[in-house]
């Protein structure tokens, strides 16, 4: 909810909110620098998250074969999103395996066209209906109310960050790792900086997940770097392209000692990127992001101001929702705080998602055989 494309259709179909900035000031009576024992942890921390994603068995296996036939009907927050189209059509390809009939409502992220999504999934005598790639729960509540009384459950896929309050009607939920992420992006740039960090943090108020993106990343910092200099400002992401690019001037040009810029959803990043060429502050100035679009990706590779992504595995992502489904459907234990694994990109893996980068790719194999032993297919 990405977060990336992803969040700027979800609030394309919301009012545009102020812009909120916050700040905290470096405490003078602090040591700078990182301690022995936050190095080590950044470090680890990190170097557990470079390599291709390790899938692991979130639960107890299950037999889908009860479900051979059924129909499972995802509503996603737009089908012109690309990172949506490479989920569901990961979706699609594991129904095939389990013998489940998958099908994708068409949208542009406009509510009525949510609205009727529910209507011919109920038509369409769906089993379960997904609501996903950042669909807000909340803005289709009444629809997701009204499946329920059909006997439809709802699985809200990837639109929650562990820790949000969700909606209590919901049958499941299948989180956005974004905790993990920002803990990650905060790791590295404190780690680059060697304890100096200078950050400014971009966030998006009107998205449901970002003040616990933004929450995250405070607490981070105050945990492994308390000497580190961050604030942060919010710009919701209609305004992305208009205000986004004026702020991060104004930072660089009042703050000398800026050193990083972390745009929590990566559709923000070329704003940003335009920002410090334009102000000259290549050398001194970098980027640390969430979400892993091929263009910002590409940056990484090609470039050197885009210094690190971070990217959910697709196929894991789009195995957890079929997977909480099911457990839905048969009335199983729910994996609790479901997320898909992570895998930090920098300048010395990018070349594994692709020259030029792909969505989905460079996350390593382990996802789809780790799925079918899970569910009986070997």
């Amino acid at each position: 909810m990405d977060c990336s494309s992803r969040a700027f259709a979800i609030i394309a179909t919301l009012a545009l909110a102020a812009m909120i900035g916050t700040g905290s000031a470096r405490a003078v009576d602090t040591p700078s620098g990182l301690s022995a024992t936050a190095a080590a942890h950044l470090k680890e921390a990190l170097a557990n998250a470079t390599g291709p994603t390790k899938f692991v068995a979130p639960a107890p296996a299950i037999d889908p074969t009860p479900l051979k036939g059924k129909l499972i009907f995802t509503i996603p927050v737009s089908t012109a999103i690309p990172w949506c189209g490479v989920v569901d059509r990961q979706l699609e390809d594991f129904g095939k395996r389990v013998g489940i009939r998958m099908e994708t409502w068409q949208s542009n992220a406009q509510l009525g066209q949510w609205v009727q999504g529910f209507d011919t999934a109920i038509s369409h005598q769906a089993a379960l209906i997904n609501v996903a790639c950042g669909l807000d729960a909340t803005s289709v509540e009444p629809q997701i109310k009204q499946a329920i009384g059909h006997g439809v459950p709802v699985v809200a896929a990837h639109t929650y960050a562990l820790g949000q309050p969700t909606l209590p009607e919901l049958s499941g939920i299948v989180y956005g790792n974004y905790i993990e992420a920002a803990k990650l992006e905060s790791d590295w740039v404190m780690q680059q900086t060697d304890g100096h960090a200078d950050v400014l943090v971009i966030t998006a108020p009107s998205v449901a997940n970002s003040p616990f993106i933004q929450k995250t990343i405070a607490a981070e910092f105050a945990a492994y770097c308390p000497s580190c200099k961050i604030r942060f400002v919010g710009v919701n992401s209609p305004d992305w392209p208009t205000k986004i690019e004026p702020q991060v001037r104004s930072a660089i040009l009042a703050d000398h000692d800026l050193n990083y810029v972390i745009p929590i959803y990566d559709g923000m990043a070329q704003f940003v990127v335009s920002a410090i060429i334009e102000t000259g502050a290549g050398d001194r100035v970098k980027v640390a992001t969430f979400n892993a679009l091929p263009a910002v990706l590409d940056m990484i590779r090609t470039g050197d101001i885009v210094t690190f992504e971070v990217g959910e595995d697709t196929t894991w992502l789009a195995g957890a929702i079929l997977d909480q489904d099911m457990r839905v459907l048969l009335k199983q234990p729910l994996v609790a705080g479901y997320v898909a694994g992570l895998r930090i990109f920098t300048k010395a893996n990018v070349g594994d998602a692709g020259v030029p980068a792909k969505f989905g790719e460079g996350y390593g194999p382990s996802a789809l055989p780790g799925y079918e032993a899970l569910w009986g297919l070997h």
